[in-house]
């Protein structure tokens, strides 16, 4: 499949300038990367009021760093209190990390290095490397694996919290319902991109997801006050159900999340059932054998 190059207007790049230069000053950067843009323009035409325009920008960056050590969560923390006028999710590894990783094909990072737009460099010199060629069957099928194995996790925990629920332990539900959606979005993630997502912060997770698609957060968090709130209940209890003494959840709110992540759930095996689709058509136009991975679970859980 064609890879498209990123591209940015002269405005874009100079609302990135502040972020760059804050970034560049706080932390030991070698590069930075734009691997998306989306930008959503809303319209408002009344026969009351003048025709309006309100425009959210959102940035997606690789940030590459001498250091190996993660430090993505900070990163992302400190870009959310600079950042004013757009959102930008943040990508951290260091420049080792990511030139190993090219050189064993990765597909995320040969993708960004090579069509994202690169916003900055150390030495003031383009990032060499020599991106090998990817062969669409192999990507078909490590995409595939991927998806049967973190897609059976993520629905493994949706079961599990349905017992829960079922048996009245109210907590061990939210926490397995939390399981599955961080499951099911590093699935998604890990089809589309090709990245390996290690974060249990769903809202991370599902922001890193609209560099492809903004169903996921079309769907959880929805825009009423009322998703909100479930969403921030089944945020919190990844660490409240661990670690708060005498955490309680209603039992309607668990079984409107339980509802709620089993659409997600549903949602999310079209999308990666739909990628997987392309990635196997690209192999059979390319001529290359295409070797199916075989799942423990069965194959109608995934279908």
């Amino acid at each position: 499949m064609e890879n498209k190059t990123v591209k940015l207007s002269n405005l874009q790049c100079k609302e990135l300038d502040k972020v760059i230069i804050s970034l560049v000053e706080k932390y030991k950067t070698e590069y930075i990367f734009c691997f998306g843009c989306r930008n959503n323009t809303k319209s408002v035409i009344s026969c009351f009021v003048e025709e309006a325009k309100q425009s959210e920008t959102h940035y997606f960056l690789l940030v590459i760093t001498t250091d190996i050590a993660r430090i993505e969560h900070d990163v992302q923390d400190y870009i959310n209190t600079i950042s004013e006028a757009s959102k930008i999710t943040i990508v951290v590894h260091g420049l080792a990390t990511v030139t190993n990783a090219i050189l064993q094909g990765s597909r995320f990072f040969s993708a960004v290095c090579r069509y994202g737009l690169q916003l900055y460099s150390a030495s003031g010199l383009l990032l060499k490397i020599d991106y090998p060629n990817l062969n669409p069957a192999t990507t078909f099928t490590k995409a595939q694996k991927h998806f049967y194995h973190r897609f059976g996790m993520a629905s493994g925990f949706l079961e599990s919290a349905s017992n829960s629920y079922d048996g009245s332990f109210y907590s061990n539900c939210m926490f397995e319902l939390h399981q599955s959606v961080e499951q099911a979005c590093i699935a998604v993630i890990r089809v589309y991109i090709a990245y390996r997502a290690d974060l249990h912060n769903l809202t991370r997770l599902i922001s890193l997801c609209k560099c492809f698609s903004d169903e996921p957060a079309d769907l959880f968090p929805n825009k009423s006050d009322e998703d909100q709130r479930l969403f921030q209940l089944l945020l919190k209890s990844y660490s409240e159900t661990r670690y708060k003494d005498g955490y309680e959840i209603a039992d309607y709110d668990a079984d409107k999340l339980c509802t709620k992540v089993r659409e997600f759930l549903e949602l999310i095996k079209r999308l990666c059932n739909k990628k997987l689709q392309e990635y196997r058509q690209a192999a059979e136009d390319a001529g290359k054998e295409i070797e199916d991975y075989i799942p423990l679970l069965p194959a109608s859980l995934f279908s």
